[in-house]
């Protein structure tokens, strides 16, 4: 198995299914970082996969949910399995969110931070399998990920905040000096547009990196050696994966956040 293959590429009908569906997806445009690249399902197909997984882990948490409930309370489970990790990661985001942003509005946005991180978080595991890709090794997920944790903490600073969302790019107000706009917005807009490119870059050059070196051990020396390597690769996927949604977590609190001047 090649660099570059993975266990979808062996199925008899991997071709052809990928064949029908490039031509119109594939990206033909160039622009800074946005260079040659041959698009592939393979990276789709995974995110396919983690967006599955989550739906029959989430299955499984409902379904724990409503046993707990026949027993008159919710009692944790007595092993570690999927509900349990669902309760664990979201349980945790939701800390996290708490502190940033209050109990409310945790509440009222944890549905996209905590299925952020569960996405992140299976689609990065994926790099541990051998014979699996991650789709967050590339800027295909991770972009648009980052692109839509962009357009929402814009949307919501405006609805909470109005026109004085907007205000803020300005430069203070109040006290301040106002005459020094015309340094402050450029400044402004250039560290709002760097957010969505950080966000994705750091997630890639993280999770490639690390699939990278795995697999160059992996072929180096099969048994065994890779092994203190993918348990640093777990330390990696959940470190990124907090990153990732620590951050989204910030802009969002920082966006809603009413201003006073």
């Amino acid at each position: 198995m090649g660099e570059h293959d993975t266990w979808y590429t062996l199925l008899p009908f991997w071709h052809d299914f990928e064949h029908t569906f490039e031509e119109g997806l594939r990206r033909d445009w160039k622009f800074l970082m946005f260079q040659e690249t041959h698009f592939t399902m393979i990276h789709v197909v995974g995110a396919l996969i983690a967006a599955a997984l989550i739906l029959v882990a989430v299955l499984r948490y409902r379904a724990s949910l409503s046993s707990a409930e026949t027993r008159n309370g919710l009692l944790p489970p007595r092993r570690f399995n999927l509900a349990s990790m669902i309760d664990g990661i979201v349980g945790a985001t939701y800390k996290l969110s708490v502190d940033v942003m209050g109990e409310k509005d945790a509440k009222r946005f944890l549905p996209l931070t905590g299925t952020l991180a569960l996405f992140i978080l299976c689609c990065n595991l994926q790099g541990l399998i051998p014979g699996l890709l991650p789709p967050t090794d590339t800027l295909k997920t991770n972009l648009a990920l980052a692109l839509l944790v962009f357009v929402i903490y814009n949307v919501m600073g405006i609805y909470r905040n109005g026109m004085s969302y907007l205000a803020h790019f300005l430069g203070p107000k109040l006290g301040g000096f106002p005459w020094l706009f015309p340094i402050f917005l450029p400044v402004e807009i250039a560290s709002h547009l760097g957010r969505p490119v950080s966000l994705s870059l750091r997630l890639m050059g993280n999770i490639l990196a690390d699939h990278k070196v795995v697999g160059a051990i992996a072929g180096l020396i099969a048994l065994l050696a890779p092994v203190p390597f993918l348990m640093l690769g777990v330390l990696v996927v959940i470190v990124q994966t907090l990153i990732f949604t620590l951050l989204t977590i910030i802009y969002i609190g920082a966006a809603i956040e009413h201003l006073e001047h």
